[in-house]
Formats: structure tokens, sequence, C-alpha cells
């Protein structure tokens, strides 16, 4: 009876809060946007957390209409006009929303940044959205040309309904975990999105009680996907849970985890779960064996702070995430680190320049790394990858990858973008035949530049880059031109 008037309590302190819109959100994977907010999240202007992809348009509006334009910047005050102007029209509610998507690439982009492109050869999309105060609606359907892949999909789909200040969903959008912009170690848009139930926090209002208001805004995401029937331990099942919150304006900190688990042939049931939640899993541990073993886990922690005295246009990040677990903690090590600046050019364009370094290697830190660990487990093989590529960072395990990019909008939303990249895949080698991108170790150095604008019918993404691959295993050396045409209706 106690255990039960506990799980009541927990149950009225989650939902017990002021009523909340169901949707839309700014789903993740259009970089200029996501500068946007996050120049104005610096700044000030927006007082919630906003590392966590997608998050809802309400909040963000709110602080937009609350905000004073006096003493801002003028890249902030151009900020402001146009997430207003991108949310006003996503969030406008009673009438069907119909948009189109299509793109062309000769190569699609092997290693996926957090901009979205064309993931086949062409890529042709439609949605039509939905939404009141309780419900939101968002069908995508879409075609893509890609080798060893569903052609039709719903990826983009959503289906959500308020609960307080909390929304449940059916969804295929896309997600984006941590302050990274080139990759993130723990849920990017690497992968495609796999079909989920999400519990999503809408608002980020800080707790009210002083025993946790020190937290500052907060937000948490649970998630329980199902991930594809061809891969080695078929339909295994996906669970997700970010909490980030944001104790002064300078620092944001999140904590997650995830983990593969169930599937056919494995143990589903909710010990096992309930073995999983509580880090109770992995062999060794008292009753747990190869046979019911329940699953495969990460997690870690990411920051990204500001410092007052650079004037909060200069920020550092990092993310940390373990492989395995010791002593009830993360352990086996990948590791991330970052940092930007954002100015104002030629007083037109706002810009931010970024550089982060990505290992993916266990114990990235020593001199004696563990190849062949991250994103992998002798249980669920395929890893920690849905139909082909790493959920993870885009680069796969046991690489080490420096990346510099640059994003420039200008008030009219023309946009330039560009992101250099120098690494070496898989170094463990062996050869590797899960990792995602190459069995035996490359080196790679690569450019690309993208160019996007709004033109009368529509508006406009191109792109072009051009890679150098080694591959040492062979000694040979190969290269690369891609390119890419995007375009979607107008907002």
């Amino acid at each position: 009876m106690n255990e039960l008037r506990g799980l009541c309590a927990s149950l009225l302190f989650l939902f017990a809060a002021p009523p909340a819109p169901a949707g839309p959100q700014v789903e993740s994977g259009d970089m200029a946007l996501r500068h946007d907010i996050q120049r104005l999240a610096d700044a000030g202007v927006i007082r919630g957390t906003v590392s966590t992809w997608p998050m809802a348009w309400a909040p963000i509006l709110e602080d937009l209409d609350a905000a004073s334009l006096a003493g801002l910047p003028q890249d902030v005050v151009d900020a402001l006009y146009r997430v207003r102007s991108r949310g006003q029209f996503e969030t406008g509610q009673g009438d069907v929303q119909v948009t189109a998507e299509a793109g062309l690439a000769n190569d699609p982009a092997s290693i996926r940044s957090y901009q979205d492109t064309p993931r086949g050869t062409a890529d042709v999309r439609a949605s039509a959205a939905w939404h009141s105060d309780a419900v939101n609606i968002d069908i995508a359907v879409s075609y893509v040309d890609a080798e060893g892949d569903d052609d039709v999909r719903i990826d983009g789909s959503h289906l959500g309904v308020a609960l307080g200040n909390w929304e449940f969903a059916a969804s295929t959008r896309q997600r984006w975990w941590g302050p990274s912009w080139d990759g993130s170690l723990i849920l990017s848009n690497n992968a495609r999105p796999f079909p989920s139930l999400v519990l999503d926090r809408t608002r980020t209002d800080a707790f009210e009680t002083k025993w946790l208001s020190w937290l500052g805004p907060w937000d948490l995401v649970v998630m329980f996907g199902l991930l594809e029937e061809e891969r080695y331990v078929p339909n295994a099942q996906f669970f997700g849970m970010r909490f980030n919150f944001r104790p002064v304006d300078s620092l944001e900190l999140g904590l997650f985890r995830s983990a593969e688990w169930c599937g056919d042939g494995r143990p589903c049931g909710l010990d096992t779960f309930v073995d999983l939640f509580l880090g109770h899993d992995n062999r060794g541990d008292e009753g747990i064996d190869a046979s019911n073993e329940p699953g495969n886990q990460l997690a870690g922690v990411d920051f990204r702070w500001t410092p007052g005295f650079l004037g909060r246009r200069t920020a550092f990040y990092g993310q940390f995430v373990g492989e395995d677990e010791a002593g009830g903690f993360p352990s086996r090590w990948l590791g991330q680190f970052g940092a930007e600046w954002t100015g104002y050019l030629f007083d037109r364009w706002s810009t931010r320049l970024y550089g982060e370094v990505s290992a993916t290697s266990c114990q990235f830190y020593e001199s004696s790394e563990i190849f062949n660990c991250a994103y992998n487990h002798s249980i669920y093989q395929s890893g920690y990858r849905y139909r082909g590529r790493s959920i993870g960072h885009g680069a796969d395990n046991d690489t080490r990858l420096l990346s510099a990019g640059v994003v420039a909008v200008a008030a009219d939303e023309t946009q330039w973008r560009a992101l250099l990249r120098y690494g070496k895949l898989n170094r463990g080698g062996a050869p590797d035949e899960w990792n995602s991108l190459t069995p035996t170790p490359q080196e790679i150095v690569s450019l690309d530049v993208a160019h996007g604008r709004r033109l009368p019918f529509g508006i406009i993404d191109v792109g072009i880059g051009y890679a150098l691959v080694d591959d040492i295993a062979s000694a040979t050396d190969t290269s690369d031109a891609r390119f890419y045409v995007q375009w979607r209706s107008e907002y």
C-alpha cells in the first residue's frame, strides 16, 4: 500500500502542472534556426533549455513576446524576428498546414551533421499538420531512393496528446541530444528516426520548491523505440532518457542514458526492464549471465558554458558517454570537446564559428585505448546502429575526428554554411564488420559548403563537397566530389 501511495504521489508530481499546448515542436535538422535559437538563449531572451531536440515552440514564443528590444545587439534582434516569424507560421491553430520538400544528391553524406540533407539520390516529402491545445498531428510521407533501405517512409510523423505540462506521443521525428554541432555521441541525426513512444516535458519552467529551484529551467524526455527486424537480434527495442537543466544562465547540463534491450529470443519482461533501469545488467552481477543479460547500455553527461567575461559570445561544450558500468557508474568513456564563437560580421551576417574534436574509442584519453568496444556488443552484435547507420556519432566507433564549421545568416534568411573535417576512422580495424563506414582503418579530409536563400517559389539549399580518403589497409587513395540541391515550400 505504501508503494502504491508513493507511485500515485510521483504521478501527481509529474502531471499536476499548468496546461500547455501539445505542440507543435521545433524539429531538429535546421542549422540556421538552431543557430538563432542558441543565440537568443545566450543573450538571455530565451530562458529555457535548448540542448534537447525537438523542443516545444510555445515557451520559445512566450519568451520572444516578453522580450524588450532595448539594448539588444542587432544580430539578436534579427534572430528574434526570424524565429518569431517561423514560430508564428508553425503554431497557427485550426487549419491544416501542408508543406513539401524535394532533394537530389549524387552521393548522400556518409557522415551526417546536424543539418538535414537528402538521405538518398532522390528524396521527396509531403506533410500535413493540424494541432490544437490538446492534440498535435503531423503526417509525413516521403519517397527516398536509397540503396538497401525502404523507399516509402513515414519519418517525421508525430501524434501527440497533452497531459498537463507533458506531451505523450507516437513519433518518428529526428532527435538530437547535446550541445554539439557536427555529431552527438549519444543520439544524432545520422541514422533514420525509428518509431517511438515519447513522453516529453513541454514548458521547461524551474521547480517552485526551494529544494529543487536551484536546478533552474529543466527538461525531461523518455522514449521507447522499436529497431528494425533486419539485424542480429531482430526487433530489438530502444530505451532513452535525457534530463537537462540550466542552473545559471551561462551553463546548461545534460544527463542521459540509452539502451538496446528485448528483441526476438531475448528476455523482454518487466523484471528485465527493472534490472536494466537499475543498472543490474552486467554479467557477473548476481543472477546475470548471457541468457538473461538485460541489454546494452550507454550513459553520460554533457555541458555547455558561456562565460560572462567573454561577453556571452564564446562557449565551451563537451559530452562524455560511458559504454560500460563499473561500481554503479558509467565507465569506458567516449569523449567530445568543442568551442564556438558568435559575432555580427559586416553589419549583416549573424555568424557562428565552431570547432569540435570527437573520440569514439573506449578510454579515449588513455594511451591504451580499447578498440571494437564503442557502439558494439557481444549479444546485440548489430550494435548501437539503425538501418546501417550509427545512432550516435556519424563517424561510428574507434574514430578521432576534428571538425571546424561556420554558419552565417542574414536578416532576410540568406545563409552560408561550411564544414571542414579531418579524421581517422575505425582505427581498431581487425577488420570490424559492424562499423557502418568502413571495415578497415581510413584517413579522411573533407570540405562541404552550402548556401540557402528564399526565392519566390520556395526556399532553396544547395551544397557541394569534396573528400579525400586514404584506405590504410589497401594503401589506396580515392577522392569523391558530391553535391545536393534541396527545395522546401515557403512557410
